[in-house]
């Protein structure tokens, strides 16, 4: 752990955990969180999406849906990470989503656009204690625009965030639990912005989420050529360090994949897909890849398996251990405790460059340059 006379940074309520309650629910069996796609329809063609999201009009049952929340439930669940698939705020039980969760006294966390929240709709998902995770590529309505691969979408995202920030998400008694977050997928592209947009979020009590350009879906094709190397990562979490250091004195590990905040999500949550596969995470396309196939088929579906023994069986009790098992300077690393790097982004790299599944989520880290003596 960081020993610093400067506090840690604030956490995006619902969205990341503590290093102490990922590895307590790991090894109790438990989840923290599950990540849910709904529909896979989007009014966005992002030209990194990893789920290629679009037209399509395949949604989540919603009646399954319920029984697999409540199934996440029984195993400890504090957020229901709505991701979407598409842009979740389209799929036609999306209220009634939103209500169900908060009965539960569950936190639904949404990955939004923010395109169709209006101001009725920011106060809905404010009164239903909700966290959202905006997005925000860049400053520039042109860079935003063709990001989003859709012209106008600067502009049309900037009204949703401003409805939401109205409705009180940024308004918090406690600065270091927030309620709104933005995304920012970093690429050569928009390399340069990163300070600017990290500045912005630390002055609203917004939660920076900066992402890296992850080589799947969408992205290997439409924009393969604008990945960063690992060296303009790390300059750039350092400059963003120095930032939090210097000016809202925060401190935190600068080789954890989520720039300042880990993310140890294997060892805590599943990734559901809209046709109820189960992943580890969201890059980690395990039900794409015929390695796991028995008989043919991906077996570890909601439809066929309850959430409890897809955690308890043998492939996910790997994953739940990777740690254990982390090939190269990741298994030598003092930090990890509170780091097992970015498991995702390793996985899409190896199998892209033909490896072994389970040898791909064993890499270390292909992002860090932490050096070990």
């Amino acid at each position: 752990m960081i020993k610093s006379k400067l506090s840690p940074p604030p956490i995006l309520i619902g969205y990341t955990y503590s290093s102490h309650d990922a590895y307590e629910a790991r090894d109790n069996n438990k989840l923290l969180a599950i990540r849910v796609e709904t529909n896979y329809s989007c009014n966005l063609k992002c030209r990194y999406c990893y789920a290629m999201s679009g037209k399509s009009s395949q949604k989540f049952d919603y009646n399954i849906l319920r029984d697999v929340i409540l199934q996440a439930k029984e195993l400890g669940i504090h957020s229901v990470v709505i991701i979407g698939g598409g842009e979740p705020t389209l799929y036609p039980e999306f209220n009634e989503l939103i209500t169900f969760i908060d009965s539960l006294d569950i936190i639904p966390m949404i990955f939004s656009n923010t395109i169709l929240i209006n101001k009725d709709l920011a106060n809905f998902l404010y009164n239903h204690n909700a966290s959202i995770m905006g997005k925000l590529d860049s400053l520039k309505p042109e860079l935003t625009d063709y990001l989003a691969g859709k012209k106008g979408a600067y502009s049309q995202i900037n009204r949703g965030l401003k409805n939401l920030m109205e409705a009180g998400f940024i308004d918090v008694d406690d600065s270091t639990q927030l309620r709104l977050g933005i995304s920012f997928v970093s690429n050569k592209l928009n390399l340069y912005e990163v300070e600017d947009i990290w500045h912005f979020c630390r002055k609203n009590n917004i939660f920076p989420n900066m992402e890296i350009l992850t080589p799947t879906g969408r992205a290997k094709s439409k924009l393969a050529s604008q990945k960063l190397t690992k060296e303009e990562i790390m300059e750039y979490k350092l400059k963003i360090l120095n930032i939090d250091r210097e000016m809202y004195n925060y401190d935190w590990l600068p080789y954890t994949p989520l720039t300042a905040s880990g993310c140890l999500q294997h060892l805590y949550s599943l990734y559901i897909t809209l046709n109820g596969d189960v992943r580890p995470c969201a890059p980690t396309k395990f039900d794409q890849h015929p390695f796991f196939n028995i008989n043919g088929k991906y077996p570890y579906n909601i439809h066929n398996m309850g959430l409890k023994e897809i955690i308890k069986s043998e492939l996910f009790t790997y994953v739940r251990h990777i740690d254990k098992h982390l090939e190269g300077k990741c298994k030598k690393c003092e930090h990890l405790d509170e780091c097992i790097g970015c498991r995702g982004y390793a996985y899409s790299v190896g199998i892209n460059n033909g490896m072994n599944p389970l040898k791909a989520l064993q890499m270390e880290c292909q992002q860090c340059l932490k050096k070990i003596d």
